[in-house]
């Protein structure tokens, strides 16, 4: 049987007239004229035939059959506003905003999304990357990866993986006039900084080496191009084992010296708190953090 309803637009108008008491206020709240309020109630009046509303100079209220059709209408929209936020959370659930430093990406996350995708095949991702950290406040993002101490304001911050840091080049620095066999020839070549020249001050200083000025030399602020700068042979990068084993492994890559940098820094997969509400962004994060956990376990 087909349902008996009036327009929807009309019994909407009435709802908001109802609530309100007001053609003026209701028009408002609807963006419509108070001419096609007037008018939305006349239809449904017309439609049931019967006064909703008693009109008077100053003041506006419901007759009795208004009073009792009103708590039915608001009932009704509720619910109707819930199945559609019900509905439109689910379908936004499944779609993943997630930003991510390109060498964490490249390195260590994409070999490994198979594994998410196998866990959580009803969840897409929609992969970001750069560097800096998230503005929340004004990014789609719901979730990120990021590089730095964990001390980002306004966001749940939880480690995922460290860095080690120590010098690699490629084979053919050991055997030429400078060989790097010796380590008092490292101020023979251009050192390549990723991002500043912190890490290097710092690595210098662990190994003790004076006379480098470790403030000179090429920055590069993708990871990823500065490992590929140091295959080309264009200078001493600082690698760490998460993006450059595969490459020691090959031998495209050698490690020189036997000393290593640790520092405060780490990965960090990050969000707002309230993002935790989304059940994909929990999946992601929990995912992501027992991976990295059973990998340094």
């Amino acid at each position: 049987m087909a349902r008996q309803l009036p327009p929807l637009n009309s019994l909407k108008t009435f709802e908001a007239v109802g609530r309100l008491l007001s053609f003026t206020r209701a028009a408002q709240e609807l963006n419509v004229t108070q001419a096609a309020v007037s008018h939305q109630v006349k239809l449904i009046e017309q439609y049931l035939g019967i006064s909703l509303f008693d009109r008077y100079p100053r003041r506006l209220s419901l007759t009795l059959q208004g009073k009792a059709l009103l708590p039915e209408v608001i009932e009704a929209f509720d619910r109707v506003s819930s199945a559609i936020s019900s509905v439109k959370q689910d379908a936004q659930s499944r779609m993943l905003n997630v930003r991510l430093t390109p060498s964490f990406a490249a390195k260590w996350l994409s070999p490994r999304l198979k594994y998410f995708w196998l866990q959580y095949p009803e969840i897409d991702l929609c992969m970001f990357h750069a560097n800096p950290a998230v503005d929340f406040t004004r990014e789609d993002i719901d979730i990120a990866v990021t590089y730095g101490k964990g001390d980002w304001p306004g966001v749940v911050a939880e480690p995922l993986l460290s860095l080690d840091f120590f010098p690699v080049c490629p084979p053919s620095f050991m055997s030429n006039d400078k060989p790097l066999s010796d380590i008092n020839n490292l101020h023979y070549y251009t050192l390549l900084h990723d991002t500043d020249y912190e890490c290097w001050t710092d690595w210098l200083n662990l190994a003790q080496l004076d006379g480098i000025n470790s403030r000179k030399g090429t920055i590069i602020d993708d990871t990823n191009v500065l490992i590929q700068a140091a295959l080309d042979g264009q200078g001493v990068a600082l690698g760490s084992t998460t993006f450059v084993q595969d490459h020691l492994d090959s031998g495209r890559l050698i490690k020189p010296f036997d000393i290593t940098l640790s520092n405060e820094f780490a990965y960090y997969i990050v969000c707002p708190p309230d993002h935790l509400n989304n059940p994909a962004v929990k999946a992601f994060k929990n995912w992501i953090i027992e991976l990295t956990h059973e990998k340094t376990d």
